[in-house]
């Protein structure tokens, strides 16, 4: 497995939403400088393409690459064939509709990536909050998303997870959260991506995903880690007031397109 690293220009190698990005990138084709970098990864349904930095730059990057489809392209060095499997960008950058139908993608969302690496103020564990065993609790955990937090591609069986917590009701879970773990090799610092949280709508508005968040985030950084992560559709403002309370702070506002009748980000 080759360091992605040493193939980012300098700016991009203290990014934290690169040093704590998931496995699918350590092997990504890189082009760009220090305005703008985009990486090109391959998967079994075509290249996810994922872009940082000055807006115009990034453009460029994604229209030169798609455009020279057929002549070398990092996107045919990545194995496209007829359509890509995703396409992240900064806010504000807007493909070409031509791009986008060489892609295939259409606009799926548009999200943050917020990440901490202190201890929320005062933070006291909560007694409601149990850690669970993705394994045995894997169909309690599911059933519990799939009310909570249908649209998550988060997998209780996936092989990076560090954990899953949970809080039970008199009818079962009523709310989860797991976490992956990332970085930790290459030069890249450990740290923890939080996922799948979610919450019944019946037991909303008693504090279960603020205990939930907050506990992560305790004992992702008592195990070692940098920092702990998370991602949010950007128009969640009542998440965002929960996380920004416990000490997460946005640090990338992205753009995503996806094929045609996606239902949840890529996994």
């Amino acid at each position: 497995m080759s360091a992605l690293l040493t193939r980012l220009p300098a700016r991009w190698r203290a990014h934290r939403a690169l040093l704590g990005g998931d496995g699918r990138w350590d092997d990504a084709h890189v082009v760009g400088d220090d305005d703008g970098v985009l990486l090109v990864t391959p998967s079994g349904t075509g290249p996810s393409l994922f872009a940082l930095g000055d807006g115009d730059r990034v453009t460029d990057l994604v229209e030169s690459q798609v455009r020279a489809l057929g002549s070398g392209s990092v996107l045919d060095r990545a194995g496209f064939t007829d359509r890509a499997r995703w396409l992240t960008v900064p806010r504000g950058v807007t493909p070409a509709p031509d791009v986008l139908a060489a892609l295939r993608l259409e606009p799926f969302s548009t999200w943050d990536w917020l990440a901490s690496d202190e201890v929320p103020a005062g933070w006291v564990a909560d007694a409601r909050v149990v850690r669970l065993d993705p394994h045995a609790d894997a169909a309690e955990i599911q059933a519990c998303l799939a009310v909570a937090n249908p649209s998550t591609s988060a997998d209780p069986a996936g092989p990076q997870e560090a954990g899953w917590w949970g809080v039970h009701g008199s009818a079962g879970l009523v709310g989860v959260v797991g976490a992956t773990g990332r970085g930790g090799r290459d030069g890249r610092p450990r740290s923890w991506h939080l996922h799948g949280l979610g919450v019944v709508p019946g037991a909303r508005g008693a504090g279960i995903g603020t205990a939930l968040t907050a506990t992560v985030l305790a004992e992702g950084l008592a195990a070692g880690c940098a920092f702990v992560s998370l991602g949010m559709y950007s128009d969640n403002d009542r998440a965002r007031r929960v996380y920004e309370r416990l000490g997460f702070r946005t640090e990338l506002e992205c753009a995503s397109y996806g094929p045609h009748g996606a239902d949840r980000p890529a996994p």
